[in-house]
């Protein structure tokens, strides 16, 4: 008789031991630590038991030179089905094949290695993710940025270049300098090595403080005995590159292309290949193959490839519906792709004569919902606001001298002639 009572007690604690059994192995891994399992079932004491959401794991690769997105995906053992379906899925919104070394490949899985998704991130930050499942989808991700502003005052002794790499300055600035000082100045021929450069410019950062995108000049100046140069980036970046001269405004910087020549304005002309009149809905700016064509305003880009008789084109979307289109390009912008968010000053691409054009030139049209208008006149106002008056100017460059000010802690050429 004990016996027997003993067997159907045993019975009956069956389902209650194999349940207690179930839901601590719910709870915890089997690689946990014993004293991690200890820990989570004295907290758990009595409460009855939640579901517990599928954990996921993250595996990231970085973008090496001559990398693809299928080989990546592969190597994250990504089976053949599941790379097609991410890869077709990610074309709607970004080309795979402009992967550019830098960029972060990530593909999320469940704890059971079905794949859920794939995330490329670009070196703006720029975030383009596939949710993987009966049916893929893409979407883009802005990114999530601190912006923060950086200033400095350099001797130079021998060139702009070395003054930078010696100070650890982002020495793609010493190019950009260059470029812009060519009108006044052959930096390599009239740096003298009695000159005090001061620079201020702002980064992006992620949460981990590492960069993302190139970093963007705001102020330069440039003294020697005889005179001071200085050149105003905006940071709203909605206005054009504006240089002074001991205080006074000698130029800004409003065309796409720097040091262009104007070879057919805007409105009704010969056409050079066909002959007769035509509506040309843009300005033509002639410069050799190989010049750098850049954004002239903020944006982003919708579309990079080529459009017929225009060649190769980017088209970059601005706000209130106004579209700026860069053509006859001979090369793209390393890693330019649709849906990238683009600056003014940010370099699209290179001069070039593909398409029908009789030499190398840029084609340059800014148009309002599909009406052309003249880029260097209504264009121009549409995409950078109101044309500012000499005053505007001015106080521009005391704001820029006061953050300067502000970053480095010096007065410098900040407390010459404020008037």
């Amino acid at each position: 008789m004990t016996r027997r009572w003993l067997l159907l007690g045993l019975v009956g604690l069956g389902p209650l031991l194999a349940e207690a059994h179930w839901q601590e192995n719910t709870l915890l891994s089997p690689s946990e630590p014993a004293s991690t399992r200890a820990q989570a079932l004295a907290q758990r004491g009595s409460a009855p038991l939640a579901v517990q959401p599928s954990e996921r794991v993250a595996q990231e690769l970085t973008v090496a030179p001559g990398d693809t997105l299928n080989a990546l995906l592969q190597q994250l053992g990504v089976n053949a089905e599941t790379r097609t379906q991410a890869s077709t899925s990610l074309a709607e919104r970004f080309d795979p094949r402009r992967l550019r070394p830098g960029d972060r490949l990530t593909v999320t899985s469940l704890t059971t290695g079905q794949p859920v998704s794939v995330a490329i991130e670009r070196d703006s930050g720029i975030q383009y993710v596939v949710t993987l499942g009966e049916r893929p989808s893409t979407r883009i991700v802005p990114p999530r940025l601190d912006t923060l502003t950086l200033g400095r005052e350099v001797d130079i002794e021998t060139s702009l270049y070395a003054a930078l790499a010696a100070e650890g300055i982002p020495t793609r600035f010493a190019m950009d300098l260059e470029v812009l000082l060519g009108g006044l100045m052959d930096t390599a021929r009239d740096i003298s090595g009695a000159e005090r450069l001061q620079l201020l410019w702002e980064e992006d950062r992620r949460e981990d403080g590492t960069r993302v995108g190139p970093p963007r000049l705001t102020y330069m100046g440039l003294a020697d005995p005889s005179a001071r140069l200085e050149m105003v980036w905006p940071t709203d970046q909605r206005a054009t590159v504006m240089l002074f001269k001991d205080g006074s405004l000698v130029e800004t910087k409003r065309f796409p292309v720097l040091g262009a020549r104007l070879t057919s304005a805007f409105g009704n002309r010969r056409h050079p290949v066909y002959g007769g009149v035509r509506r040309h809905d843009g300005v033509d700016l002639a410069a050799p193959r190989g010049t750098p064509v850049m954004a002239t305003a903020p944006g982003r880009v919708s579309f990079v490839g080529r459009r017929g008789g225009y060649g190769r084109v980017v088209e970059v979307e601005h706000e209130m519906g106004t579209l700026s289109r860069y053509t006859h390009l001979s090369r793209f912008a390393s890693g330019l792709s649709v849906g990238d968010a683009i600056n003014a000053g940010d370099t699209l691409g290179e001069v070039g004569a593909s398409g029908l054009t009789t030499g190398p030139n840029l084609h340059y049209e800014v148009r309002v919902g599909d009406r052309p208008v003249d880029p260097l006149e209504e264009g121009q106002r549409i995409i950078l606001g109101e044309s500012p008056t000499p005053q505007d100017y001015r106080s521009v460059l005391f704001e820029a001298r006061g953050r300067l000010q502000k970053a480095i802690g010096t007065s410098g050429l900040v407390a010459l002639d404020n008037r």
